[in-house]
């Protein structure tokens, strides 16, 4: 199947493909996120999320909707190879401050793709100040999960359709591109996977084992 990210996925496999991403997630016309930092106080005791509970965080195919249920890549890497992050189209500056990155696919074979890409750092400062919004705030609608969170469309191509949302949770960031042939969008289920996400990210962050899922 040629959709959108099944190019994106394979990527994500080899530590080459492709040229490296230098531009990142563009601001937002007024320079700022779509969701400013929250202000509640940074919780000291949040787990970093090395690779291995950063893994942890990824959904399995067991916890995507019964209508996604094939996973391809779901694996985390730490930064030994900093061309593994860029390989997965983070900017060069947050693989420089990076201590690992995840990738998750997820398809129902046919008309619909999801990919999931973590980085983590080791402090929240230091991604609040790398995140950079690429939308509009009314593309998240209310409530939104995270501490930081945008919206963005993604480009057409070989007749499928996408969407994305960027989303902070703590020291986290995850991008969450999801894409469909024509046909095949259901609606929600963008947030429904970041949604997920996020609890993932923060019951490891809790030091708990990430089991939220959309079963």
């Amino acid at each position: 199947m040629a959709g959108l990210l099944g190019i994106v996925v394979a990527c994500g496999l080899t530590a080459g493909c492709g040229a490296e991403d230098t531009t990142g997630p563009a601001a937002t016309a007024d320079g700022e996120s779509s969701r400013t930092p929250t202000a509640t106080k940074p919780d000291p005791q949040a787990a970093i999320l090395y690779p291995e509970l950063l893994e942890a965080a990824l959904p399995r195919g067991v916890n995507t909707p019964t209508d996604i249920t094939s996973q391809r890549t779901v694996k985390a890497w730490d930064m030994t190879d900093p061309s593994v992050c860029q390989s997965h189209q983070w900017p060069d500056d947050w693989c420089a401050k990076a201590i690992a990155v995840g990738l998750g696919g997820y398809t129902n074979m046919n008309d619909q793709e999801v990919v999931v890409k973590l980085i983590s750092f080791d402090e929240q400062a230091t991604a609040a100040a790398l995140f950079k919004g690429e939308g509009t705030p009314d593309e998240v609608g209310e409530n939104p999960p995270g501490d930081q969170i945008d919206g963005f469309e993604l480009e057409s191509s070989g007749g499928w359709s996408g969407s994305g949302i960027n989303v902070r949770q703590g020291a986290v960031i995850a991008k969450i591109e999801y894409t469909w042939a024509e046909g095949g969008e259901v609606p929600g289920q963008l947030m429904d996977f970041t949604k997920m996400v996020v609890e993932r990210v923060r019951q490891a962050q809790r030091g708990e084992n990430p089991t939220w899922s959309l079963r």
